[in-house]
């Protein structure tokens, strides 16, 4: 047996996405290429209780193959029609979201970290490619023989190779999209030890760049921030794009630090009391607010090999809280109990700016909440699929709240 302060059950969601389906709610929810007749339970676990804003609309199995790697939520393009799935050894799965349409496989080993369940990959906003990276790697171990190199990858299955993105400080390590324009948030010089050889990271460096184009709009050199000094790796990254096209990043760095950046500005460490390893968060519509996921958890003792455990023991706490991304204010907190052990998925906010939707504990064990983004309260919530790591988005209109893992994809009507 083994005695840990909580179980960590990985579940992230890095989509940008939407689905097109009409505004009218349904008295009963479509299901769309699911097979079978056991679907009754999870039809009526995704229900959402009370009667509110949300409807259950719809249930779509796609067709990514059953034994493709889920430790990452299927990505939904912005015109809801096609999805990719990331496979990191296996490659990239990339096809329509109905059976029987066009699929490809980029049969590939490509770059990913397993450990935080990220993937450098996103779609395109007009949904005609996903724009990612490739790299150069040692087999078996993989080491990096080269830097990373941004590419399209085409619906017909063909690749283009984007231009170089090159800094004097270092090869490009680290690539986070923002949005779906090629606009991202690059790290140069910050893996050397993840190569073969190994290299020394002298001068490691952050900068905004446009990857469709290869260029540089702005950087600055990890050492020209005091508070980074003791800071020992980037851990996460969210991203927003103002009314005026400027980019918006909160970058968290291991073991404590919270760094703002609003393009055209030097970047800031906003005074977020909190450890960032393993904390999901997300931005506001209007990218004032912060919106971060506390991983409440139950406490005690895991057992491994069926043997007997103790249940395990309640703690309360906070679920979620908002704070303002300038000062580190707390806006709002939502509290409550976890019976079981538990991890937070990463959270999504609606592009209305009205309501998020995030994973929580509750009674039963773990539920999916659509929250008021104003106050904090729960207004809905129902059953957490288990269906492999949950991803959580809105349509781009506010109308469908979106939840996808696996090959399923549940879809909500949003009403008024």
């Amino acid at each position: 047996m083994k005695h840990a302060s909580s179980v960590v059950f990985f579940v992230m969601g890095a989509m940008i996405a939407a689905f097109g389906a009409g505004n009218e709610a349904v008295a009963a929810p479509e299901q769309i290429g699911c097979y079978g007749d056991n679907w009754g339970p999870t039809l009526e676990m995704l229900e959402p209780t009370p009667v509110g804003p949300l409807t259950f609309n719809t249930l779509r199995c796609m067709p990514i193959p059953e034994g493709w790697p889920r430790f990452l939520p299927p990505s939904l393009s912005p015109n809801g029609g096609l999805v990719f799935a990331f496979g990191s050894t296996k490659g990239l799965w990339l096809g329509d979201v109905a059976r029987g349409g066009h699929a490809h496989i980029v049969n590939e080993r490509l770059p990913g970290d397993l450990l935080s369940r990220t993937a450098p990959f996103a779609w395109l906003d007009d949904s005609t490619a996903v724009i990612g990276v490739k790299r150069d790697v040692t087999v078996p171990a993989g080491f990096s023989l080269g830097p990373l190199r941004p590419y399209l990858f085409n619906l017909d299955g063909s690749q283009e190779k984007l231009p170089e993105l090159v800094h004097a400080n270092g090869p490009l390590d680290e690539i986070y999209w923002v949005g779906g324009s090629g606009l991202a948030l690059a790290a140069f010089g910050t893996k050397g030890n993840y190569y073969k050889p190994e290299h020394e990271d002298r001068r490691s460096t952050l900068a905004l760049v446009d990857a469709r184009n290869g260029t540089i709009l702005q950087s600055i050199e990890k050492d020209d921030i005091p508070e980074l000094a003791d800071q020992k790796a980037l851990v996460a990254v969210a991203s927003r794009i103002d009314g005026f096209g400027k980019v918006h990043v909160i970058i968290t760095w291991a073991p404590g630090k919270w760094l703002l950046w609003v393009q055209g500005q030097p970047p800031h460490v906003i005074p977020i009391p909190s450890a960032t390893w393993q904390t999901p968060f997300a931005f506001s519509n209007d990218a004032s607010s912060v919106l971060i996921m506390r991983n409440l958890s139950a406490t005690g003792w895991v057992c491994e090999f069926g043997n007997t455990c103790p249940p395990p023991i309640p703690q309360s706490g906070t679920i979620a809280e908002l704070r303002n991304v300038s000062t580190g204010r707390v806006k709002w907190t939502l509290s409550g109990t976890a019976s079981n052990f538990s991890q937070s998925a990463t959270p999504a906010v609606s592009p209305n700016g009205r309501y998020g939707l995030i994973s929580m504990p509750d009674e039963k064990g773990a539920a999916i909440a659509l929250i008021s983004m104003d106050a904090g309260n729960v207004i809905q919530k129902f059953r957490q699929p288990g269906w492999g790591p949950i991803g959580l988005s809105f349509s781009h209109d506010s109308k469908l709240a979106i939840i996808a893992a696996g090959t399923v994809m549940a879809t909500f009507a949003i009403g008024e």
